[in-house]
């Protein structure tokens, strides 16, 4: 065998198909260890093979190379979205054959460097853990995920080797804020076999060109049954055990994977917002809090959109719920033009008023993780 030779498997071993790979001169065709797997797909297919996902779910396997015989509506967008290397549609030359192989190899080793890196990152830490900081709002759009997001932007500048994890399990918009199309979800990673280690978080976690990794919440809201509580406390404390950071997204009620963050927080950052049904809101959930008796080491009320002139000032929510406003970000249209361009405000317009609020907000949250160090 030649050093430079690509160890490709046929998941069906056609004899025409063979041939083309071994005429490019680029392959060795071989039954086990292969560094390229190719599949021969129906174009009508309802969906991809469990097989084959399977493959696509090992962060460790071999590059994925499909083939069809017709445009294969059906299935591509899958195979695109699930980290298929590249799809042929037959007839091809042996050197195209061969060059989608070469394609994902190359493919395939970027991915285990990456992961690589992530691991020796992860493992540096042994003995010391992340703060944990858990983004909570009992009312719908307060803004809790362009804040959760924002923050978690900011550590991964400031150096901190920072996770977002998107525990809104029936509608978290997380890699839609950060404009990102992630492979896996949280939901793949708790169905995935085996015990949960840094190695295999590190393999289902999507980066950001910030550096946060980000794990996403479900595609689907019907999926958000079909992920165990008690999968996802192990989750977490891997998380902790594998970063400096950890930025929790919830969902707008005290669900049980709400309360599971709170209770492995070490910050928890309420988020109000200036009108009277949040505030309304936020007063009932600090009641709550109260009524579970959860143990909560630091909690921080953030109101979002102050300033505003809608007729409520923030002494005016201080009374109202008791307690000490402990940060404010301005309204600003740079927000929502940031959601529409699928950026971080803090990316796409640093410069505006609620991006230089966030900035001074996450420099004051860094040093609760210093303290950790």
């Amino acid at each position: 065998m030649q050093p430079d030779l690509i160890r490709v498997a046929l998941q069906a071993d056609e004899p025409s198909i063979r041939e083309l790979f071994e005429r490019s001169g680029m392959v060795e065709i071989v039954e086990s260890a292969p560094e390229v797997l190719v599949w021969h797909l129906p174009p009508d297919s309802d969906g991809l093979p469990a097989e084959l996902r399977a493959a696509l779910a090992d962060p460790h396997g071999p590059g994925i190379v499909a083939l069809t015989d017709d445009h294969p509506s059906r299935w591509f967008e899958e195979a695109m979205h699930l980290g298929v290397d590249d799809v042929l549609c037959l007839p091809q030359t042996p050197q195209s054959l061969g060059m989608a192989a070469a394609k994902a190899r190359a493919s395939r080793a970027r991915r285990a460097a990456a992961l690589s890196a992530r691991v020796v990152q992860s493992t540096s830490r042994a003995g010391r853990e992340a703060h944990a900081f858990t983004v909570f709002s009992t009312k719908g759009g307060s803004g809790k995920t362009v804040i959760a997001t924002n923050l978690a932007v900011c550590f991964a500048r400031q150096g901190l080797r920072t996770l977002l994890v998107d525990l809104d399990l029936h509608s978290g918009d997380d890699a839609l804020v950060l404009g990102l199309s992630p492979r896996w979800t949280v939901l793949d990673l708790v169905q995935s076999p085996g015990d949960l280690d840094a190695e295999k978080l590190a393999g289902f976690v999507t980066r950001h060109s910030s550096g946060v990794d980000l794990l996403p919440a479900p595609t689907r809201p019907d999926e958000e049954e079909l992920v165990a509580i008690d999968r996802l406390e192990p989750l977490l404390e891997v998380a902790r055990r594998s970063y400096d950071a950890v930025v929790i997204d919830t969902s707008s009620s005290f669900s049980p994977s709400t309360l599971l963050a709170i209770d492995h927080t070490d910050t928890l950052i309420l988020v109000g917002a200036s009108d009277v049904p949040t505030i309304k809101s936020l007063k009932i959930a600090l009641e709550t809090l109260d009524l579970l008796e959860m143990a909560l080491p630091d909690m921080r009320i953030l109101m979002n959109r102050s300033g505003a002139k809608v007729g409520l000032e923030d002494r005016d929510v201080e009374r109202t719920l008791r307690r000490e406003i402990t940060y404010t970000l301005p309204s600003d249209r740079a927000i929502p033009i940031s959601v529409n361009r699928g950026q971080p405000v803090v990316v796409d317009n640093p410069k505006s008023r609620v991006a230089r609020s966030f900035l001074e907000i996450a420099q004051s949250l860094h040093g609760a993780v210093e303290s950790r160090q």
